[in-house]
């Protein structure tokens, strides 16, 4: 979660009680304040693997998306642990449950399972839209064609 939404209201709320006709500026960030990951979706190393796990389980191959994965489960970590933000350590979740599922048992939970449905939401927001240079053609991913 990004702090600068509550600034933002913060520094507007200041700005109406003043009872100024004009808005007060904004200050800058404080340098102190610890610096976010890029918010560009799918920018994370470790979506790369993502990514390739998502179309490997589009394509019905659960044994390939687990390894792709696990390949993935060591940058995330390394990721959450040099990102204390919400976003890493739920893309660290999200990649160590995926990797934990059996194959026989990702048809049932795509269909069924709460778990899997809060982390195809994480991994989807976090790891797509594919970048363009990654696609034939430049077409834009369908959110309905992944995990």
């Amino acid at each position: 979660m990004r702090m600068v939404p509550a600034a933002l209201l913060l520094a507007l709320g200041s700005a109406c009680s003043a009872g100024t006709a004009e808005p007060e500026s904004v200050p800058a960030p404080s340098s102190s304040a610890p610096l976010e990951a890029d918010p560009r979706p799918g920018t994370s190393p470790a979506c790369a693997e993502v990514r390739d796990g998502i179309r490997e389980f589009n394509a019905g191959n659960y044994t390939s998306t687990i390894a792709h994965f696990k390949a993935a489960l060591p940058i995330a970590k390394t990721e959450a642990a040099a990102d204390p933000s919400t976003a890493a350590q739920d893309l660290f979740e999200a990649v160590q449950y995926y990797a934990d599922l059996l194959p026989a048992d990702y048809p049932e939970a795509a269909r069924s399972s709460p778990e899997f449905a809060k982390y195809k939401s994480i991994t989807l927001g976090q790891c797509v839209p594919v970048p363009l240079e990654e696609l034939p053609g430049g077409e834009t991913p369908s959110p309905e064609t992944q995990t």
